[in-house]
């Protein structure tokens, strides 16, 4: 068992190393990587040992459980905008790749309580930036935009939504935003027309760290 934790420790992070490399690059993980990374991990998830299990059916079926509850915490988070499709499907690929010792929730729940918990900082961190040490947005602009949005929709614009000077469009090359608006805002406070963008931060730098913290204090 020791031998298949130390392929899965391995092999997870060059799946997460190389993610990173393209989401950082080209803020896209293409599908064809995802299966890829997933038929190779497949087979090795059955190098795990089967001894604690009477038949490769329980087996089966106890990844495929593991699997759905992976696939239902995704799905909301997903849903609630927290991350995006390919970070919702590395997730699930994860959980299905990591060594079963037994029929225990506890390495899961932790997994997503782990990510969160950096997903709250990360918003943080950027919450700070852009209201005290950048002067780049206008959230009384935001605010102003007509849409019937929910609390948690809101709590997500004011985070990672910025208006960015339409005028020095081309200072911001090196960083990647998603046009949200085809519309030139006028900030009368500044004197300057914006554009409205979304910051996407590359995810898969969280999912690199809870996936080592979690192997290093669940499986080894």
């Amino acid at each position: 068992m020791f031998l298949s934790i130390n392929l899965f420790f391995f092999y997870t992070n060059i799946v997460l190393i190389y993610c990173m490399y393209r989401d950082i690059k080209f803020r896209k993980i293409p599908n064809k990587t995802i299966i890829g990374f997933l038929l190779i991990g497949s087979l090795l998830a059955f190098t795990e040992d089967l001894d604690i299990y009477n038949d490769i059916f329980i087996f089966i079926i106890t990844k495929i459980f593991f699997f759905f509850f992976a696939f239902i915490f995704s799905f909301v988070l997903f849903c609630l905008k927290v991350i995006g499709g390919s970070d919702g499907k590395l997730l699930i690929m994860l959980t299905f790749f990591y060594p079963i010792y037994r029929l225990n929730f506890q390495w899961l729940f932790s997994f997503f309580f782990v990510f969160l918990f950096l997903y709250l900082i990360l918003g943080g961190v950027i919450y700070l930036f852009n209201n005290f040490l950048s002067n780049n947005n206008s959230y009384d602009m935001i605010y102003s935009l007509k849409g019937n949005f929910s609390f948690l929709h809101k709590v997500f614009i004011i985070i990672f939504y910025k208006f960015l000077d339409f005028s020095q469009i081309n200072r911001y090359t090196n960083e990647k935003f998603v046009l949200k608006s085809l519309n030139l805002f006028y900030n009368k406070k500044k004197g300057i027309f914006q554009i409205l963008t979304q910051y996407r931060p590359p995810l898969v730098i969280l999912i690199f760290f809870t996936n080592n913290y979690i192997i290093l204090n669940y499986f080894y």
